[in-house]
């Protein structure tokens, strides 16, 4: 309805105006008058265009004061490209790490797999000691068993010998007595010394048997001890194992709903911040400005809601062996460096960003009217052939980037004006079939000089191809 109103008053405004043109230009004629010295009808035809004039910027101002869509588009075209270019490499970055998340979850339920088949073997050996254990008690208890007889008959064979060394007594005092019967009583003496000695090398083998008894026992007791500590010790340290896995699964899954749920500060592989630094000054002085850089990074950090519990801090460097790498660098060429803080991993809000500190020699990568990419557009609808153009210019950034040019305060290395962006828009529409877009350098481009400003040249494919 309000679209409805705003044509319904243009179509008013504009036909007024031509109404009001019209009278005038026909009352003009029909007195003759003259403007500027000039014939009649030139002057007929100079109040038309007026007219003309005036209903068009009447439009164009009703538009403009009626309509923020239209302001928007004549005052913001270039925010609303940028925010289109950030909004697509955005984008893509989040798709990217959607993708990595998913490859750790299913790395991670893998690992989980692989802990539940290590628990399920820890388990079936458990169960194998303890029927080891229970064997050892079953022999533990024949080996008792067999010195409990042992010793009885050892009771058995001490009675038998103090009865024997019982009668040998009685002997000897009957043979002080009987001297005379000693010829009739002699074999019965030395059956009894043989009875004596076969009870008492009866009671040395008892004594053997129950002393490798005792020595059998005492093994078996130690045994039984060393399995019991072996037994405790494996329990402890099956519990220990399987607390330190369900550590390991609580931490991942905190880590991966983390992951999934919480804000990044910063992606994986951005950069937070370029400079140009002199090579071929002092350590101290080198290690003074890349610290003094690294102070800003942090302030960025900070604004992103980074930081480090307990501290004010909010950037760490990857590795002190490649910070004092890059003072070397520095510090050994004397030319300008581009140095940049760049993110190893993507960091959530509230963590620290870890960063690598690259450094790229100025060089030159594009000279004067050199072509830097280049597209072909088969289309005429404008949105389609200002998408291509903004791939095109986000493809040339890219390649800055990739050389190590030092960037903007957006991040970005290229730069194009809004006319010339217009203009190719337009040249690519009034050629005929398919046409080529080049991104040309409009000056030699260096490292560390930047922008890489271009210009955007079109032509014929046909041309182009011939």
């Amino acid at each position: 309805m309000y679209g409805l109103n705003l044509i319904a008053a243009l179509v008013f405004i504009g036909g007024l105006i031509a109404y009001l043109g019209d009278k005038i230009g026909m009352k003009i004629g029909r007195k003759r008058l003259s403007l500027f010295g000039l014939r009649p009808k030139h002057t007929s035809i100079i109040i038309t265009i007026l007219t003309g004039v005036i209903i068009a910027g009447a439009s164009m101002a009703t538009l403009t004061f009626v309509s923020q869509d239209v302001r928007t588009a004549l005052f913001h075209m270039r925010e609303i490209k940028d925010a289109l270019t950030t909004s697509e490499a955005l984008y893509q970055s989040t798709k990217e790490q959607l993708l990595t998340v998913e490859d750790e979850l299913y790395a991670q339920e893998q690992q989980a797999a692989e802990l539940a088949i290590q628990t399920q073997e820890l388990a079936q050996e458990y169960e194998a000691l303890s029927q080891k254990l229970h064997q050892a008690i079953v022999q533990r208890d024949e080996a008792e068993q067999e010195m409990n007889d042992a010793k009885e008959a050892l009771v058995g064979i001490t009675e038998n010998y103090e009865a024997a060394k019982q009668q040998y007594q009685e002997a000897v005092a009957d043979l002080g007595r009987a001297k005379g019967e000693l010829n009739s009583t002699r074999t019965e003496l030395n059956n009894a010394i043989a009875q004596l000695s076969r009870e008492e090398k009866r009671y040395d083998n008892m004594r053997q048997i129950n002393e490798r008894l005792d020595q059998r026992i005492k093994e078996l007791q130690e045994t039984e001890e060393q399995m019991r500590d072996q037994m405790a010790l494996l329990s402890e340290e099956y519990e220990s194992y399987i607390h330190r896995q369900e550590q390991v699964i609580a931490e991942a899954t905190r880590r991966l709903q983390e992951i999934q749920h919480g804000d990044f500060a910063f992606q994986s592989g951005e950069i937070l911040l370029s400079t140009i630094i002199d090579g071929g000054e002092s350590i101290d002085r080198t290690r003074a400005e890349v610290l003094a850089f690294l102070r800003q990074v942090e302030i960025i950090a900070l604004e992103r809601g980074v930081i480090i519990d307990g501290t004010t801090s909010a950037v760490q460097v990857e590795s002190e062996e490649h910070f004092n790498y890059v003072l070397e660098t520095l510090a050994g060429q004397k030319e300008k460096f581009v140095v940049r803080a760049v993110s190893i991993s993507n960091t959530l809000v509230g963590a620290p960003v870890i960063v690598r500190v690259a450094t790229y020699p100025n060089k030159l990568i594009y000279r004067k009217d050199e072509v830097v990419g280049s597209i072909t557009i088969e289309t005429k609808n404008p949105s389609d052939i200002e998408r291509a153009l903004l791939g095109l210019l986000q493809t040339v950034s890219i390649t800055g980037l990739n050389y190590g040019m030092v960037t903007k305060m957006d991040g970005s290395v290229g730069d194009v004006s809004v006319d010339e962006f217009l203009n190719a828009i337009a040249a690519v529409r009034s050629h005929q079939g398919s046409v080529k877009v080049s991104a040309v350098a409009e000056h030699n481009i260096w490292t560390a000089i930047g922008p890489l400003k271009v210009k955007l040249v079109t032509e014929p494919e046909s041309e182009s191809g011939s």
